[in-house]
């Protein structure tokens, strides 16, 4: 067998290589039975196009060329004439015959012979159809491998698909950032959690510079540890898309070249603001629990005396003739030592609170109560009172000492909060959510100053106090008092017009059900 430039050319193209190799065995079979010297196989590669040579099979080591012999004019005569003409290729006498396979022409074969040799037509018309029989064979057999190989290969990245799906989902659905970073700092792939933290898709992420999206790349932890090739960690406060400030927490992950030199970085960026926060409030915890301990300490020490004094201050009323000179200056003095024990037993609760014992009570009572305390003082600080107290607000289970120092507090803390006068508004009414729960509210606004934005936030925590003489306790033991009783207290406040408190507690089922 020898090979020519069209033989080249034709193994080049997309034929099958099983087919190829049983297209030259019918060659060389064909050759062989009709009593020819050579073969020359050309095959047509889709319906109605011209013959191609792709196989030739000889006797010879050498064989002529297919350009030299004028082979391609030869097949064509014979194939579109559909019968085998007696030609003359080269210097050898030839046979051009059609293959045909069910009256339709699939090629066309080139017998060359000896000149001794007579050429048995007949006969190579019935070689010709039992090689047409084996090419039309050997496609269909070409075709279903082929089929099953391209079947093979799209389950196969069916396959590689459905893994990186999988792998993209379950990276996704991490709840840090993730990013792999290049060592020229371009961004090679990011997840959703760190595209949504920049306002991102991740694949608009993927081809950026770290500089452009991420921060600046000569102090980020990836470029650190291209450097050094340690992992490394800092914290950053972000801007959230949404206007929320975060902390992040980014720490880089080196991967190793086969030298031990990172080419790659993991940047991990996790969201530690809460975590933070958590500590802090901690900290605030420990602190507080560190007040009660050192308030019951001061309890116990100044009680102790000042019973004695109360003790001695009332038996010596009780031993003096009725009418003594400044008689009411000492029961003012009876009343204000009795008033100290009372704030000192206030002092122990921080430290070891008493058993809570609720009982039936009445909001608007409450809060008339607190009003009638306050009144001199609001009276002396030019406020004026609006009530607006519902007559169809039911009663509630709560302790009605603790409620009324939550009150307490809300109305001082207003009548400081206007200190050229103002408007005190308290209102009480009934709200249903969910059309089963049912709550008593309590309102109080005043028409005060108001507070900062970024301090309306943390109102409720221990230890932050508005005021330059406060000790932030007030508010976050009022917190304390109305969780205690299942309910809410939440705070509204505009700058230069006030501040409303609102207070949701609990109907009571039996209340509810009458």
């Amino acid at each position: 067998m020898s090979t020519s430039p069209d033989t080249e050319f034709l193994n080049s193209l997309s034929t099958p290589p099983a087919l190829r190799a049983s297209v030259e065995q019918v060659a060389a079979t064909l050759g062989a039975s009709v009593g020819a010297w050579a073969c020359y196989l050309a095959l047509t590669p889709n319906t109605g196009q011209s013959p191609r040579l792709l196989a030739m099979n000889g006797r010879t080591a050498t064989l002529p060329t297919w350009r030299s012999i004028e082979g391609a004019s030869l097949v064509r005569q014979a194939f579109h004439r559909r019968e085998a003409l007696t030609v003359q290729a080269g210097t050898w006498p030839a046979l051009a015959l059609p293959i045909m396979h069910d009256s339709q022409a699939i090629g066309a074969a080139l017998l060359l012979y000896d000149a001794h040799i007579p050429i048995d037509t007949e006969r190579a018309k019935a070689a010709a159809q039992l090689a047409a029989s084996a090419i039309t064979s050997a496609r269909h057999v070409a075709q279903l491998r082929l089929q099953a190989e391209q079947i093979e290969e799209q389950t196969r990245l069916r396959e590689i698909q459905l893994s990186r799906n999988l792998i993209r989902g379950v990276i996704d659905s991490v709840p840090m950032g993730l990013a792999l970073i290049g060592n020229d700092g371009l961004i090679l792939a990011a997840n959703r959690a760190l595209s949504d933290l920049f306002g991102f898709e991740p694949a608009a992420l993927v081809g950026m510079h770290y500089s452009a999206t991420l921060g600046p790349w000569p102090e980020s932890p990836a470029s650190q540890t291209f450097k050094s090739g340690q992992s490394d960690h800092v914290r950053r406060m972000l801007l959230r898309p949404d206007g929320a400030q975060v902390l992040q927490e980014i720490a880089s992950i080196p991967l190793f070249d086969t030298a031990g030199h990172p080419h790659q970085v993991v940047e991990v960026w996790e969201d530690i603001t809460e975590r933070v926060a958590l500590q802090t409030q901690l900290v605030r915890a420990e602190k507080l629990a560190a007040i009660g301990q050192l308030a019951a300490s001061i309890a116990h020490e100044v009680g102790n005396p000042l019973q004695a004094i109360q003790g001695f201050l009332s038996l010596f009323l009780e031993q003096c003739p009725p009418d003594i000179p400044n008689e009411r200056y000492l029961k003012l003095a009876e009343e204000e030592i009795e008033r100290i024990v009372q704030v000192l037993a206030r002092l122990r609760d921080l430290y070891r609170p008493r058993a809570d014992v609720f009982s039936t009570t009445s909001l608007n009572e409450l809060l008339d109560s607190v009003l009638l305390l306050t009144s001199k003082q609001l009276e002396r600080a030019h406020v004026r009172v609006l009530r607006e107290l519902s007559d169809e607000l039911p009663t509630i289970n709560a302790m009605a000492d603790q409620l009324k120092q939550v009150f307490l507090n809300l109305v001082l803390n207003a009548a400081e909060a206007m200190p050229s006068g103002g408007l005190l508004h308290i209102q009480t009414y009934v709200h249903t959510e969910r059309a089963q729960n049912r709550y008593a509210v309590a309102t109080i606004t005043d028409t005060g100053f108001g507070i900062q934005p970024e301090q309306l936030r943390h109102i409720f925590d221990g230890l932050h106090t508005t005021k330059e003489r406060g000790m932030g306790l007030g508010l976050y033991t009022s917190k304390a008092i109305i969780d205690r009783h299942m309910g809410r207290i939440t705070a509204q406040s505009q700058l230069g017009e006030g501040t409303t408190f609102t207070i949701m507690l609990p109907i009571a089922d039996e209340e509810t059900t009458l």
